[in-house]
């Protein structure tokens, strides 16, 4: 494959592929579809500004495993 090949192959928009993999863990558990919706709308924005809805999603989702997490006992 020549550098000409390989440079029309990256995808201009500079998107990752977190919103477009699958959804699924390795228990074969889904992502709910709110998280994916949310994945999606930080993929649309340019790259210099993802890194706040990252940051946001990511202490969500931390919060509501902190809450949901049995080994902690009752609140």
């Amino acid at each position: 494959m020549s550098t000409d090949e390989q440079s029309s192959a990256v995808d201009p928009t500079g998107s990752t592929d977190a919103a477009a993999a699958p959804a699924s863990t390795d228990a074969g558990v889904a992502a709910p579809d709110a998280t994916l919706a949310e994945l999606r709308d930080i993929e649309s924005k340019p790259l210099a500004e993802r890194a706040q809805g990252y940051q946001e999603l990511a202490d969500r989702l931390r919060a509501e495993l902190e809450h949901s997490d049995p080994s902690r006992g009752p609140s």
